[in-house]
């Protein structure tokens, strides 16, 4: 629904040519001046995900063969308070066909009813993500045409847990539980950093 992304370039103003520090020593501006900084801030809420269910078709239309199926709601399945064990209230749906509060809830092979779940698509909406990536170089002049450039860089600088899209199927165990934090290709992953020294002449 929300995506918030904010990007940062900064000299630091330290070291011969910067506001502090100009007259430093050489060896003073090679420890702290010149250094550079980059972030990236990355805040976004979470997927709209669909209530599912597996095995069983009370359309009588052959539909499960297609692929999955939407339950009936009962109530908003979204959770004020979501942990990473429940992040969604697994009694707010039922099988269509069945009774909410049966011991059968969630078994879906009932005799066909002829119609669909009236679950809706995307009602239920994934954890959120916020990752912090931070960059810091410098450059150390070896000759009037020679330099050393030092980079690191840093994903997800705090190491913010972002978790992965709960499970969404009904009839299994797993539905609203989260196992694992999203990966580094989703903008979420575990932190990860990286050094790099190049000689440019």
């Amino acid at each position: 629904r929300h995506r918030w992304v904010s990007t940062v370039f900064y000299d630091l103003p330290f070291g011969k040519g910067r506001k502090f520090g100009s007259s430093m020593n050489p060896i003073a501006d090679a420890l702290v001046g010149g250094w550079r900084l980059s972030t990236i801030t990355m805040l976004e809420t979470g997927p709209y995900l669909t209530p599912i269910f597996t095995g069983g078709d009370p359309s009588g239309t052959n539909a499960s063969a297609r692929g999955s199926m939407r339950p009936d709601a009962v109530a908003d399945g979204n959770l004020d308070n979501p942990t990473a064990s429940m992040w969604f209230n697994r009694s707010s749906f039922v099988c269509p066909g069945r009774t909410a509060g049966s011991a059968d809830q969630f078994n879906c092979n009932v005799t066909p009813i002829g119609r669909f779940g009236n679950a809706g698509t995307g009602t239920l909406v994934g954890p959120g993500s916020i990752n912090l990536s931070m960059g810091f170089g410098k450059d150390f002049r070896i000759k009037e045409r020679a330099k050393l450039k030092f980079d690191a860089t840093f994903t997800n600088l705090t190491d913010h847990v972002n978790y992965a899209d709960p499970g969404t199927t009904i009839t299994a165990v797993s539905f609203g539980v989260t196992t694992s934090a999203r990966g580094a290709d989703s903008g979420g992953g575990n932190r990860v950093g990286q050094f790099s020294l190049r000689l440019e002449f």
